[in-house]
């Protein structure tokens, strides 16, 4: 089973041809670039009130969200690239 979190974007497109590239990343005052991340929800439900919902393969990633309670967390290793995303499509849980 893919090891897989969620990133929301009103950007997808650009997102879907670049990556998600920590550099871009916004703080708490609306600020691009004091300290790069890339952030990931841990359901396609709490990143789409972001935007439109990217599926993240984070297999690359050693470990998990800091926090198993946690909806959401910050990679810090850099860029996630472009092969490891794509748009989410809701799947049937039957």
């Amino acid at each position: 089973m893919p090891k897989l979190a969620y990133h929301g974007t009103p950007h997808i497109e650009k997102v879907l041809r670049e990556g998600l590239l920590a550099r871009c990343a916004v703080d708490g005052e609306g600020n691009t670039g004091t300290c790069p991340h890339v952030w990931l929800a841990r359901t396609p439900e709490d990143a789409a009130a972001f935007g439109d919902v990217i599926e993240v393969d984070t297999s690359f990633i050693p470990g998990g969200f800091e926090d198993d309670e946690a909806w959401q967390g910050c990679y810090h290793g850099g860029d996630i690239p472009p092969e490891r995303l794509q748009a989410y499509r809701e799947r049937s849980r039957g």
